[in-house]
């Protein structure tokens, strides 16, 4: 899918969007050090073909460059900027968000900006407690933000071969650069801490779906405050990026999810 950019509130967006017959537009919303390319396998499904799909850049990461002066890379100051970019292409209807990791919180920020329109929420390991800041914790406890520039973001992509990331993953996180990185962790661990997010997730009062990687499970302390919420289900002989590791299943997953909403 050709990647397309747009001037928005202020912020300039890059994101692909697939425009279907049907009216319900799906939109994803990556993690830290991700981008909208983690999600382009959603067009290798036909069951999906007919929604449209939108899908961003989080400002800082991918193409979505340079942040606009004085942004600081919070959570809301993301979801704001999607809005911008949702309003901006003309996405009209309802709206089915899956958030991963990092934008989880973004989701749950965004839906309350979009409202009514939100019909669905996918929420794949987004975080919920600062038990899920496995990676952003360590980025701002392990490095001032000074060293982090220096050498530690270097250091960080370095360990990310040893741990045995795909190179589009390792190209993903070097593009979005150490201070993107650095002020997103900053943002995302303080919201994740305050321990509010399952609950305004909750409030929100739309069909919710968690998704976790079945290599995970057990792993974090937000999957059983989730598992009393909603309706939770584990991808198979999957991890973290679950979308990648197996698609087949976590997109027949959105499927059956879309076809059970009223």
């Amino acid at each position: 899918m050709k990647s397309e950019t747009i001037k928005a509130g202020g912020y300039t967006l890059s994101y692909t969007y697939h425009k279907g017959k049907k009216p319900m537009t799906i939109v994803p919303i990556h993690g830290l050090g991700g981008s909208k390319d983690y999600w382009q396998p959603i067009h290798d499904y036909p069951e999906l073909a007919a929604y449209s799909v939108l899908i961003p850049d989080l400002i800082g990461f991918g193409d979505s460059q340079p942040a606009p002066k004085g942004f600081k890379y919070t959570m809301r100051e993301q979801a704001e900027a999607v809005k911008a970019l949702i309003d901006a292409v003309g996405v009209k209807g309802d709206v089915l968000l899956i958030p991963h990791s990092m934008g989880g919180p973004i989701g749950i920020y965004l839906a309350e900006l979009i409202g009514s329109r939100v019909k669905g929420i996918i929420y794949a390991e987004g975080n919920i407690d600062f038990n899920d800041c496995f990676g952003s914790n360590l980025v701002i406890t392990k490095y001032t933000y000074d060293e982090y520039l220096k050498t530690g973001f270097q250091k960080d992509l370095d360990g990310m071969v040893k741990r045995g990331y795909t190179p589009s993953m390792m190209a993903s996180q070097a593009k979005a650069g150490a201070i993107t990185m650095y002020h997103s962790s900053e943002d995302l661990v303080k919201v994740s801490k305050e321990d509010k997010l399952a609950g305004e997730l909750k409030a929100l009062k739309v069909p919710t779906l968690i998704v976790y990687g079945e290599k995970n499970k057990g792993l974090w302390t937000s999957e059983k405050k989730m598992a009393v919420l909603f309706p939770l289900v584990y991808v198979p002989g999957a991890g973290h990026v679950m979308m990648g590791d197996n698609p087949d299943f976590f997109y027949g997953e959105v499927v059956k999810f879309i076809k059970g909403l009223k």
